[in-house]
């Protein structure tokens, strides 16, 4: 049985049992230092970081929208269990928060050493500055919360996860800065190879289903032309689509990026009438044949590369 939490949500008194029955009967955690992620993406960049120090767990599974992850009573025994919690932050993963309150785990709550909100010294793109209501859509009040996609932005979650590790387990800091400096190395590599694929189309546009990439754009110079959605977290309707495709064609822009967990029949519909080609992205990493965060990235950074040429 899945139970769909959210931050509103309370707790009848049977569930408040049944977890507190859960919790108290998880088993011990193991010598390694158990980190708990709330995506595939953070959990990557976590064992990047541990190495064989750590045992990570995602609690959303690839293609699972992060908006809409319905969290289950065994997460809050991961939870429980856990030395380190890793989050997006910027009320992305607002889900989380029912999680940690029915863990009742001390070391992973806000302000405690093992908690980690990864966007914390994120330099925020998109931060609303009008009036918010229903009909803005799903708008992110403290901005644009997909700051994962610039991979600069990897080395930052990638400082978190090491600060944290650190606290939890000082004996070992030594090795946690090691892997640290060993990944931001690796991805300052990547960096390199991933613009000079994209350098060729810097300043073009791209059409996306949902608002998501404004961190990506920013990193390797492209511009957003439109969205799918008509407003965040909205499902196109044939009007949109058909603007869309109108807009598009006056521009001459072709280029359709679609990531996984999304429906096809939009993005295939305009790509057919614009002579371009919808191209499939990973959205999480374990999607499309990728195994961690640099593939995740790579993939990525090859789709836009397929779709704009």
């Amino acid at each position: 049985m899945k139970l769909a939490w959210n931050t509103a949500a309370g707790y009848g008194g049977a569930l408040i049992t049944a977890l507190i029955l859960l919790v108290g009967g998880a088993a011990p955690a193991t010598a390694a230092v158990n980190v708990v992620a709330t995506t595939p993406e953070l959990a990557s960049i976590a064992r990047e970081v541990g190495g064989n120090l750590v045992t990570v767990t995602s609690l959303a599974k690839p293609n699972q929208d992060y908006h809409q992850v319905e969290a289950k009573p065994t997460d809050v025994v991961k939870v429980k269990n856990a030395d380190v919690f890793v989050r997006i932050g910027l009320d992305m993963d607002m889900w989380a928060d029912s999680v940690l309150n029915a863990a009742r785990n001390a070391k992973v709550q806000q302000g405690g050493k093992g908690y980690v909100d990864a966007g914390r010294l994120i330099r925020r793109k998109e931060v609303p500055t009008g009036n918010i209501s229903g009909a803005s859509g799903d708008i992110h009040v403290y901005g644009n919360p997909h700051y994962w996609l610039d991979p600069g932005n990897g080395k930052v979650v990638a400082y978190e996860i090491d600060m944290a590790l650190r606290s939890v387990d000082p004996k070992n800091a030594s090795a946690y800065d090691a892997n640290y400096s060993r990944f931001s190395s690796a991805i300052t590599q990547h960096i390199a190879g991933w613009e000079q694929t994209l350098a060729p189309y810097k300043g073009q546009s791209v059409v996306a289903y949902h608002d998501e990439w404004v961190y990506f754009f920013d990193r390797f110079g492209l511009r957003p032309f439109g969205y799918l959605e008509p407003k965040p977290g909205i499902p196109p309707s044939p009007s949109h689509v058909n603007s869309l495709i109108g807009r598009m064609k006056e521009s001459h822009v072709h280029a359709v990026v679609i990531p996984s967990i999304y429906p096809m029949r939009f993005p295939e519909l305009i790509a057919h009438e614009t002579g371009g080609q919808a191209v499939v992205v990973p959205y999480s990493v374990g999607s499309e044949g990728t195994t961690d965060y640099i593939t995740y990235i790579d993939a990525i950074v090859n789709g836009f590369a397929k779709a704009l040429r």
